[in-house]
């Protein structure tokens, strides 16, 4: 029974994932730090933060969140940022899986217990001229891996900083 529940589970999810990943998008973008990214169109927007950094969207059946938003950079450098970062997730008892970056961006993916995480960092300026980074983290849980796995590394390379 919990094994046909849980692949019912991932079907569904893979149903509403797939044809919002695949067909229909849309594009968030946050005026304060001039960022934008991509989610998929039935992802549900949460309350504004009073700061406007960012928003957070999360998936119909909950499975999943979609956080996209702003923030100066706090360091020297976008490569300081990365290592303060990943140290960030290190020593909440995160396990980074994967990394990779250049220049102006990175990625760090892992897991924290159950929680599977993507984050794509970028840096940019901002219509007024300030360097920013922009962040897209996605986080789900590890059994619906099967679901979001294959469909974040293209949402994630929507995100943008600096329209102007």
């Amino acid at each position: 029974m919990t094994r046909c529940a849980a692949a019912l589970s991932l079907a569904c999810g893979a149903l509403l994932w797939g044809a919002a990943a695949s067909a229909d998008s849309l594009t968030y973008h946050n005026d304060r730090f001039d960022v934008q990214g991509r989610l998929p169109v039935n992802f549900v927007a949460g309350p504004a933060p009073q700061n406007g950094d960012g928003r957070e969207f999360s998936s119909p059946d909950d499975s999943g969140t979609i956080s996209i938003y702003g923030s100066y950079n706090t360091t020297d450098s976008i490569a300081a940022y990365r290592e303060q970062t990943r140290a960030f997730h290190e020593n909440d008892g995160a396990e980074i899986a994967y990394e990779d970056g250049q220049q102006d961006w990175f990625v760090l993916s892992g897991s924290d217990g159950e929680t599977v995480f993507y984050l794509r960092v970028e840096q940019g300026k901002s219509c007024d001229g300030d360097v920013v980074l922009g962040h897209w983290l996605i986080e789900y849980s590890e059994a619906d891996r099967v679901v979001y796995d294959p469909r974040v590394g293209g949402m994630a390379e929507g995100l943008r900083v600096g329209s102007c």
